[in-house]
């Protein structure tokens, strides 16, 4: 279990802001993660990018 779905069931269940807050916090970081392109190897994209200028 990711921990935004934690915090959302925290939230769910107590209704306290804190817990929707830090749902928002993880859920971006989480999404923000997927938009990192696997062709870089592990390495950094900007430089594959300014490379093919």
């Amino acid at each position: 279990m990711q921990l935004s779905n934690a915090f959302w069931q925290l939230f769910i269940m107590s209704g306290h802001v804190g817990a929707y807050l830090l749902y928002k916090d993880y859920a971006h970081d989480e999404v923000a993660e997927d938009d990192i392109p696997d062709d870089t190897d592990g390495e950094h994209p900007w430089p594959t990018v300014i490379g093919n200028l």
